[in-house]
């Protein structure tokens, strides 16, 4: 039993560090440009040690955007009940940021199966969708949840950036409840 913990423990740090290798790379390089080789030497792993756990680098980077969109989704469902409150928006903000490097480097990033701001953007406005037939508004309703999720995707990655969550979870608030509030 102890081994198969240990066997687990290794393999876990290992993914770890290939992510943050990859990260690493990201901090200099546009992902087309990183190499598989250059991830391994960011994270101190060999090649067949890269190639045991993914089969190519965009294998890691869909596996990382993965993680991050279902975590952002699980937030999203906690946050969505009281969306013009600026206590969730700022609990969002708070828990985001303790990976925020790395969210921050994969939101530049856009491949196919690895575009974590198509995926933040897809939750965001399905997660607004939700209260929008609370509400008639003068303008089409995609084009609200356009509005929406790409202006709260810019305020969650500039507080990550720069920090300043409580202005800026404040900031969007009052631009959320203005638009909700208009009427047709």
């Amino acid at each position: 039993m102890e081994e198969l913990v240990m066997t687990d423990l290794r393999k876990f740090k290992t993914k770890r560090d290939i992510q943050a290798g990859l990260i690493a790379k990201l901090q200099t390089k546009r992902f087309t440009e990183v190499t598989v080789n250059d991830i391994c030497t960011a994270a101190l792993v060999g090649r067949s040690t890269f190639y045991h756990h993914y089969v190519d680098k965009y294998a890691l980077l869909t596996e990382m955007v993965s993680e991050r969109a279902a975590e952002f989704d699980r937030l999203l469902d906690e946050r969505v009940a009281v969306v013009t409150d600026d206590e969730p928006l700022l609990a969002l903000y708070e828990q985001l940021e303790g990976d925020a490097a790395t969210i921050t480097c994969l939101l530049q990033v856009h491949e196919h199966d690895g575009d974590l701001s198509a995926r933040y953007l897809y939750s965001l406005a399905r997660h607004a969708e939700t209260l929008l037939p609370r509400v008639t508004l003068p303008v089409p309703q995609d084009f609200v949840l356009e509005l929406y999720s790409t202006t709260a995707l810019t305020a969650i990655s500039w507080s990550l950036r720069h920090g300043e969550p409580e202005a800026i979870s404040h900031f969007m608030n009052q631009v959320v409840k203005t638009m909700l509030s208009t009427e047709a």
